[in-house]
């Protein structure tokens, strides 16, 4: 049959099928059912094998998204990480930059950030380094000057001449002051007194050069005062320096442990402004960073002279023409110092500009009256200004001491050339 059929002999094709039907019953049900059973079972297997393929895919979905959640997080956990590290080197670095509060910082990681960490750590532990030596000799030396001397750029210690404006201070009658207190108790005082008053020099940009037993001596010089400020920074410290006595003067019951017969806290001042040499002078093993020349001797003898005049703060005519917009103030003499042949005029700092009251500024009119009237030798009218200057003020010193003067010189007999210059003796 399969041969006729292949050669196209269709009839007798099925003339074969029809001899053959009585034979199909012996085998061919049987290969039919197989047939069957295999296209059955080849369905199943393809049907499994698209729900296994179908199964995997879903799989395969679902472990990239997991996988991609899991990257995502753990890509976001290190970068938050090391952007708090970046963010603790920029507020680090911030802190240092203002010059405060800056502190070593934890390394958390291994990586450049954690490096980069060591290295900041590294430049904080120097700085506090210098902050520690600057703080500590700070105590002892002006903490600018400290800062300078640190600085490389500044470790030359070259001197050079300069226009400065020199401060000496002392407490009257210290000595007799000492002899009334235990040593506790003067340390005690002394130490609140220097603290108030080289915070209101450092207050108005001075340098304290030393302290001398119950004396100090600061000076105002460029770069720390700017252009001619030096003088008036000098004079308006002083001015606060005698309110904050007064203050003190308050207090001293406190500060001493006394309820009676308390001491009387005078401070005399004295200012000087001129031509100095300022920078590090000493030996290489004992160095200071000071101010020499002859303004730091007129300084010093203008401070004493406050004793002659019963004043508390007394300057030289370049201090106080340099300082005149700033302060108030009056002349008092013009005097030839000990060590000095050349006479100077003394001025007196009286209150920052603006602030004298009406009786200062009566006084200060009837005071320059009164000056005007001695030097031309007027000694009723001088006496007369003088004794004004008193019942406006009792308690003015210049007043008194040029009324007992102009009573003293009325009977002497003065040169021609007498230009009311005074020599002043003491220190």
């Amino acid at each position: 049959m399969s041969q006729a059929v292949g050669a196209g002999r269709a009839e007798e094709a099925r003339h074969i099928a029809a001899d053959f039907a009585p034979y199909r019953s012996l085998f061919g049900e049987d290969l039919t059912a197989v047939r069957d059973q295999l296209a059955a079972l080849t369905a199943g297997a393809a049907g499994e094998v698209y729900r296994l393929h179908r199964a995997l895919i879903v799989i395969e979905i679902v472990m990239l998204g997991l996988a991609s959640l899991i990257g995502l997080g753990l890509s976001l956990i290190v970068s938050n990480r090391m952007m708090a590290g970046l963010e603790r080197l920029i507020e680090g670095t911030r802190q240092v930059q203002d010059g405060h509060d800056y502190k070593i910082l934890p390394v958390t990681s291994n990586d450049e950030i954690g490096k980069l960490t060591i290295a900041f750590n590294r430049m904080v532990e120097d700085l506090q380094a210098k902050d520690r030596i600057k703080e500590t000799f700070g105590k002892f030396i002006d903490p600018r000057i400290v800062a300078n001397l640190i600085d490389p750029a500044g470790a030359n210690g070259l001197a050079e001449r300069q226009v400065a404006t020199v401060f000496f201070s002392d407490i009257k009658g210290f000595s007799g002051l000492g002899e009334l207190l235990t040593a506790t108790t003067l340390v005690k005082l002394l130490n609140t007194y220097f603290s108030e008053m080289t915070t209101l020099i450092h207050a108005r940009n001075g340098i304290i050069d030393k302290l001398i037993g119950d004396g100090l001596m600061a000076f105002w010089t460029a770069p720390f005062s700017r252009g001619e400020s030096h003088a008036a920074d000098a004079c308006l410290a002083a001015i606060e320096q005698q309110r904050a006595i007064g203050e003190l003067q308050q207090r001293l019951s406190e500060i001493l442990g006394l309820r009676r017969e308390l001491p009387e806290f005078r401070v005399r001042m004295g200012l000087a402004t001129g031509d100095l040499v300022v920078g590090t002078i000493g030996a290489p093993t004992a160095r200071s960073f000071t101010v020499i020349g002859d303004t730091v001797n007129l300084a010093s003898r203008l401070e004493g002279a406050n004793n002659a005049y019963e004043t508390k703060i007394l300057v030289d005519e370049e201090t106080f023409q340099l300082a005149e917009n700033d302060v108030e103030g009056r002349q008092i003499d013009i005097v030839t110092v000990l060590g000095k042949v050349e006479p100077v005029r003394v001025y007196e700092i009286m209150a920052p500009a603006g602030s004298l009251s009406d009786a200062e500024q009566e006084l200060r009119g009837l005071f320059a009256e009164g000056l005007a009237a001695y030097r031309a030798r007027d000694w009723d009218r001088s006496e007369q200004r003088f004794a004004q200057c008193l019942a406006v003020m009792p308690a003015d010193g210049p007043a008194t001491v040029f009324r007992r003067r102009c009573e003293f010189l009325r009977g002497k007999t003065l040169p021609a050339d007498w230009d009311g210059v005074w020599q002043l003796t003491d220190k």
